[in-house]
């Protein structure tokens, strides 16, 4: 199953840039591990935004709390700073047929 994985992450109050970079610093060496594994597909980063989007490969969904879970921000307590909206994606070719019969009638 393919997700479309938007990440958006606010630098918590009082917290220093060189703390939430050292966060975030984390945070890139494993999500490119699991691009290296090949459970990411994809990510960018989005410029000029604490905002992260990838597409993401798993095997059903109850591996998206575990995902989550076991990534640096949420190991190091930042989770409150973090916003995840993970969004089943499909086949457009399937949705294609599907429109066909349904444009049917």
């Amino acid at each position: 199953m393919e997700f479309l994985l938007h990440a958006k992450l606010r630098k918590p109050d009082g917290m220093s840039h060189k703390e939430f970079f050292g966060a975030w610093n984390q945070e890139t060496v494993a999500v490119k591990a699991a691009r290296d594994a090949g459970a990411i597909k994809q990510v960018w980063k989005v410029p000029g935004r604490y905002e992260v989007i990838a597409i993401v490969e798993i095997a059903d969904t109850a591996q998206i709390d575990p995902i989550t879970h076991g990534l640096p921000f949420f190991k190091l307590g930042y989770d409150y700073a973090c916003d995840f909206t993970w969004t089943m994606l499909g086949s457009y070719d399937d949705w294609a047929t599907q429109v066909e019969t349904l444009a049917k009638g």
